[in-house]
């Protein structure tokens, strides 16, 4: 962590240059948009984000009044791979976005950029909808796997977006042995089998069949030509392999066995 306080230090020499974000740090896959910022006064607490870009872990520390820093919260996440490492230094939030397309036609949720093209985000969606959650990206939390952006769990990509205000401090560092006071949390695995994969476990909606009992599971009750069987054998790879794309095979798994199973079902 001495690496970190040097860093500290160097930002009031340099904090103006990195703000601006002069450079071209590594693409992060992102689309260029604009954002209106408000102009009203923030009272959030002041919070500073280190990000160990190694360990793929963030430890969040809340400022006290004295100058100290109190650590609040510790995450897993997957920071830049080989190639397209996220940048070292330190730097400030600036857009905040609750969907944000990629390049790549995906699209990432409560996403909050701190440096040019990188960004704090959800594990990738393949669309813009919370059931279609890239599971086997989502099971590489925890290691370098992105294109620099910094993922993270819906939970906690949302907590940096609901707390962080605008102009948060985030410090990347390189350390291969600390994690951080508060250590580096598990990350979630889904099994391939899973009839849930599609969505994050972490996701608070009321919808999200993680949530069993916890949440609201909605069914489709419409009728069979009203319902998405190609999305359905699509979504759940078991039933296109056992079915292919047989309406009237879909439809009727669906209301037999993927009501109970939470599966999801949707209109056309």
């Amino acid at each position: 962590m001495r690496k970190v306080r040097i860093m500290l230090a160097a930002a009031l020499f340099i904090g103006i240059f990195l703000f601006s974000g002069t450079g071209d740090p590594v693409c992060a896959a992102e689309l260029a948009e604009t954002q209106e910022q408000s102009t009203a006064a923030d009272t959030r607490p002041d919070y500073t984000i280190y990000v160990n870009r190694v360990l793929n872990c963030i430890t969040i520390k809340q400022q006290n009044e004295d100058g100290s820093q109190t650590p609040v919260k510790a995450m897993v996440c997957s920071c830049g791979r080989e190639g397209s490492e996220t940048p070292e230094g330190i730097f400030r939030t600036s857009n905040y976005y609750t969907w944000r397309k990629m390049v790549d036609a995906t699209y990432a949720r409560y996403a909050v950029r701190f440096n040019g093209k990188i960004l704090f985000h959800s594990v990738p969606y393949i669309e813009e909808s919370p059931d279609t959650l890239e599971w086997e990206e989502y099971n590489k939390l925890g290691e370098n796997a992105s294109l620099g952006c910094v993922r993270l769990s819906v939970e906690d990509a949302k907590w940096i977006y609901d707390n962080c205000k605008q102009g948060t401090t985030v410090v990347v560092y390189s350390d291969t042995e600390e994690t951080g006071e508060l250590g580096k949390p598990t990350a979630t695995k889904i099994e391939e089998s899973s009839p849930n994969r599609g969505w994050d476990p972490t996701d608070a909606r009321a919808d999200n069949p993680w949530l069993g009992g916890k949440g609201l599971y909605t069914p489709f009750l419409g009728s069979m030509d009203e319902f998405d069987y190609i999305a359905y054998a699509d979504h759940y790879p078991d039933l296109r392999e056992a079915f292919g794309y047989d309406k009237e095979a879909l439809y009727g798994h669906y209301i037999a066995h993927g009501i109970n199973e939470g599966r999801i079902g949707k209109a056309l």
